[in-house]
């Protein structure tokens, strides 16, 4: 029986990295929700930074729906890893690598 380190270093079927896009999604909104609401107020229009949050926010709300609405496909998981990031993170930056290297292997 392989081991989990094993099944994690195996590429993927299409679905099963569309379901991990998906919950990597779901993470960065709840991450987004909560930074905009901890933001500090009063918030100016002007304010660029709580912009940009909002704008990821948004941006991010029509990929998860994406994700969640179309049928799995190459074509939806490479849009997801050539888009630009939501955050500065390196994890998520760590993540779209991973998932690329994937659904790049999904061919071979």
């Amino acid at each position: 029986m392989p081991t989990v380190a094993e099944l994690r270093t195996k590429p993927s079927d299409t679905e099963t990295l569309a379901a991990e896009v998906v919950e990597h999604l779901r993470g960065m909104r709840r991450r987004l929700v909560e930074e905009i609401r901890s933001y500090p107020t009063p918030i100016t229009r002007c304010d660029a930074q709580f912009n940009h949050l909002y704008e990821q926010q948004a941006r991010l709300a029509c990929d998860l729906y994406r994700m969640e609405n179309e049928t799995p496909s190459r074509a939806l998981i490479e849009q997801f890893v050539a888009s630009a990031p939501y955050t500065d993170d390196p994890a998520e930056r760590d993540f779209r690598s991973r998932i690329g290297k994937e659904i790049a292997a999904l061919n071979e």
